[in-house]
């Protein structure tokens, strides 16, 4: 699917859910002018242009540099788990990283970022697609399902690299951007906790719309979550061991769920 147009004034709209889409999340906050150490700004991510979903328009953004290298990687991986007949990502769209007037730590800091969209090729090709503020309205066909697949395979590389993933599952002031931030997870890979609500839905969408499991998204962990997600390792090839035993567990789950949720590898059913 092909769309590079102009967008529409539901979409500028869209942008102002952004601005307060951290605030009472439980996450870690701070005030409007927190000291935010070293900043650059950057006019893309591993290669791939920059735009601000309110306008389409090419924009470039300000980051803690430690924070632009793992976006920097989780873009690598994206391109590394999609399919290879594709061209790697061109663009990522979004509502930026380095913000004073929010009551976030993250965008305080420069160390969050808000993702709308991928884009790939000089065409260029839209891949991903976080609004599920439009989508969420769609017919129940096979364009839609592609969509669903989709955000939670890019759902599942946002979680490989970073602690703090927040979906359309966690609030409605997320349903036009998946955020990332690497507050916790810093210059490493993510852990998982069960009692992380926002990991455990990510675990259970993934479940049920990657997988075709008939999971119960609640984000409690509970005996069908640990069996569904044990089932996805074991159709990954994974043969022992949980999501909940090592990082290695974790980090498989994720990678493999990206790869099914893009039709990048074949598995058989979970």
């Amino acid at each position: 699917m092909t769309d590079h147009t102009t967008p529409s004034r539901r979409l500028l709209l869209g942008g102002a859910l952004a601005t307060t889409a951290l605030g009472g999340l439980g996450l870690a906050t701070a005030g409007g002018a927190a000291a935010h150490g070293t900043l650059q700004t950057y006019s893309g991510i591993n290669g791939a242009r920059t735009h601000y979903e309110g306008t389409g328009s090419a924009a470039s953004w300000a980051y803690r540099p430690s924070f632009h290298d793992r976006l920097n990687s989780w873009l690598q991986f994206w391109n590394d788990n999609t399919p290879s007949g594709w061209a790697d990502a061109s663009e990522v769209w979004g509502y930026g990283a380095h913000t004073d007037h929010r009551t976030s730590e993250a965008h305080n800091n420069g160390r969050g970022f808000d993702l709308s969209r991928i884009y790939t090729g000089s065409g260029p090709t839209r891949r991903f697609y976080a609004r599920y503020d439009i989508w969420k309205d769609w017919a129940e066909d096979d364009s839609k399902r592609t969509t669903r697949r989709r955000y939670w395979a890019t759902s599942a590389a946002c979680h490989h690299h970073f602690r703090n993933v927040l979906t359309y599952l966690y609030n409605s002031a997320h349903w036009n951007h998946i955020h990332i931030d690497n507050l916790v997870s810093g210059s490493g890979n993510s852990t998982f906790s069960t009692s992380s609500e926002a990991q455990v839905m990510h675990v259970q969408a993934s479940c049920k719309f990657v997988w075709g499991l008939g999971t119960t998204i609640d984000g409690v962990w509970g005996s069908q979550t640990a069996s569904h997600s044990t089932r996805a390792l074991r159709a990954a090839g994974v043969s022992s061991g949980s999501i909940t035993t090592s990082q290695a567990k974790w980090l498989a789950f994720n990678r493999h769920t990206m790869r099914n949720g893009y039709d990048t590898q074949n598995y058989p059913a979970a």
